[in-house]
């Protein structure tokens, strides 16, 4: 390269547990530049070393850890790392994010990623302290919850500073949505990286690195990041979600009738006021938190000092949980919140998917479909805290319906012969925006990679700004989340957290960008790569058998209009908005990226193979 190259660590750690190997290798500074890093370069690796049909529980799928080159330098928000997967809770390509410190640890120990593949013969972990990586033998460890994994491994190891990312009982167990938790309470939350790791024997991974990040232009850098974190501390959103968290949303959303509620059967919910940011501060907060770098500060201690489930703490609970485990089950008991939260956390599965498999439960419950001997005895109704704790646990050790439920809703509901009521796209479960009052999210939930999700184009935020009836049209809606898409795809390949958004357009992350790593990146090249990212996403996706079929809705948002709230006599019209986004993306009728459109981008030999 012509340029100071700085952001790189320089090492790739392969890991083989089928034959015990963990070789460093040199990192594709190609692949980073082609595809800006994280995200881009983990959808290139796992398309073209994953075998088209592998099972995602099996040995052949690969989790890949990855970041980008701004973790471990002083930009403002960088902190996030990936892992890229196939999903076994969807079956297609998947990848998912987690904040803290663990990104910038790997970083300083002089990696930028870790492939791990094959299947050890029993429990391992692995262990990276600077320049020395090894496996070792973690059958005491297995069984154990993931912050008590932690501090095992910590004592173990000899160093309180340690990092770790590690599987609880329900990735041993394979849940489908079992997560990768990091730092206690961080997550790698969506798809089931978790069941991948447990089926893989992998309990943990453990980082010291007391390296450095070289940079470029460091005085550019700091000068960039002073000003970004002037902008922050005088945004009012990010002052919001410093004093308030991500429930500072609550109100807003639950207004304006888009808050999905009793397993979305409507989008408002009367009781959200009881689980507003200045409620939980006032009832829960008892200290703020942050990762690393990052100003805004918006994970919340909260601890639960006071009725049945006095004792419990955890660091939250995000907009999402609070929305899918609260609205969404009709649970407004903050502290029944904070409880199946902690089951979540430490047992190790995803907070959004749960909640929709339990909303699922209840509305199934409270129509006949399953009764109390199904429930083992418990009074499985909306609304009722202590039952969500109860089914959380279940699905904690797989018991009873909890066991049907770790297999996601969509395979639950089959069991069930309920799969009207079953809320996910391709497997995944949605996120807590309720698309029948904020019509484009129904657009994103439908063409997302990975299945329901939210932040493969959040467009919540520009549907309602102005004119709030917007939400409700679908005109522009394509072109609105074609954008988006684009930008996220920028974001999570740099590896920055989605909160610098408030302040971060496209320009100010390529001026990090460009004094960390000293390439001249412009605007236009980076729109191109992130284009490059989706559609490689999109090939890997239709070599495993996905397309326009796929990229639908459950059906009761598209055609039963929302009954109640201020949303009432909206339902998502999916089909004109799916063509017109197929066309500004520059695929087929069916949504396969066209030939001419994939030369455009130089994914000629990827289409041939797909």
């Amino acid at each position: 390269m012509s340029y100071r190259a700085g952001g790189i660590a320089g090492t790739i750690l392969r890991v083989d547990l089928t034959n015990g190997q963990v070789q460093g290798v040199p990192t594709p500074r190609d692949l980073f530049e082609r595809y800006l890093g994280a995200r881009g370069v983990g959808a290139y690796l796992l398309f073209h070393e994953l075998e088209p049909g592998t099972d995602p529980l099996g040995p052949d799928n690969k989790l890949i850890f990855l970041t980008g080159p701004l973790e471990g330098t002083l930009a403002p928000g960088a902190n996030k790392i990936t892992v890229t997967f196939r999903s076994p809770l969807s079956k297609t390509y998947s990848f998912s994010l987690c904040g803290g410190h663990l990104a910038p640890e790997l970083k300083f120990a002089g990696y930028d990623g870790v492939v791990v593949e094959g299947r050890s013969e029993r429990p391992v972990y692995l262990w990276i302290d600077n320049d020395h990586a090894s496996l070792r033998d973690a059958s005491h460890l297995w069984g154990k919850l993931t912050h008590d994994t932690e501090d095992a491994l910590r004592a173990e190891l000899g160093d309180p500073s340690i990092r770790v990312a590690c599987i609880g009982p329900a990735g041993e167990k394979l849940v489908r949505f079992a997560c990768i938790q990091a730092d206690y309470h961080r997550e790698f939350g969506r798809g089931g990286a978790g069941a991948v790791m447990g089926a893989k024997n992998l309990k943990a991974i453990a980082v010291r690195g007391t390296g450095h990040v070289d940079v470029a232009d460091p005085s550019a850098l700091e000068q960039i990041a002073e000003d970004i974190y002037a902008e922050l501390a005088a945004h009012p959103k990010a002052r919001a979600r410093r004093q308030y968290g991500t429930p500072e949303m609550v109100e807003g959303v639950n207004k304006l009738g888009f808050w999905a509620t009793r397993n979305f059967t409507t989008g408002y919910f009367e009781k959200a006021d009881r689980l507003s940011g200045a409620r939980l501060k006032e009832e829960l907060y008892m200290g703020d938190n942050s990762c690393y770098a990052c100003s805004v500060a918006c994970a919340k201690i909260s601890p639960v000092t006071k009725g049945p489930f006095a004792g419990t703490a955890i660091e939250g609970a995000e907009f999402e949980t609070v929305g899918l485990l609260g609205a969404n089950c009709g649970v407004a008991d903050p502290a029944a919140i904070v409880a199946a939260t902690a089951i979540c956390d430490t047992y190790g599965f995803d907070t959004m998917s749960a909640g929709v498999a339990v909303s699922f439960a209840m509305e199934a419950y409270e129509r006949g479909i399953i009764s109390p001997p199904d429930t083992g005895g418990v009074d499985l109704r909306f609304g009722n805290g202590d039952a969500l704790v109860a089914i959380m646990q279940q699905i904690a050790d797989r018991k009873g319906l909890g066991d049907l439920l770790a297999e996601g809703s969509k395979r639950a509901a089959q069991e069930l012969g309920a799969q009207d009521l079953a809320m996910h796209v391709k497997g995944q479960e949605l996120a807590t925006y309720e698309p029948r009052g904020v019509v484009g999210m129904g657009l994103a939930y439908a063409i997302s990679p990975k299945g329901g999700h939210h932040m493969i184009a959040p467009t919540m935020g520009l549907e309602v700004a102005g004119d709030p009836a917007n939400r409700l049209r679908t005109e522009g809606k394509a072109q609105m989340v074609r954008d988006t898409q684009l930008i996220m795809a920028i974001v999570d390949s740099l590896s920055l957290c989605s909160s610098m958004r408030f302040v971060l357009g496209p320009q100010s992350m390529l001026e990090l960008y460009r004094a960390v790593t000293g390439r001249p990146l412009e605007e236009e090249e980076a729109y191109l790569i992130a284009e490059r990212i989706t559609n490689l996403e999109r090939i890997f996706n239709v070599r495993e058998g996905f397309g326009r079929e796929e990229d639908t809705l459950p059906g009761r948002l598209l055609v039963e209009p929302m009954p109640t709230g201020p949303s009432a006599g909206s339902h998502v019209a999916l089909d004109s908005m799916l063509a017109e986004y197929y066309m500004l993306m520059g695929w087929d009728a069916d949504g396969r990226p066209t030939p001419e459109r994939l030369q455009q981008l130089g994914l000629e030999k990827e289409w041939s193979n797909a």
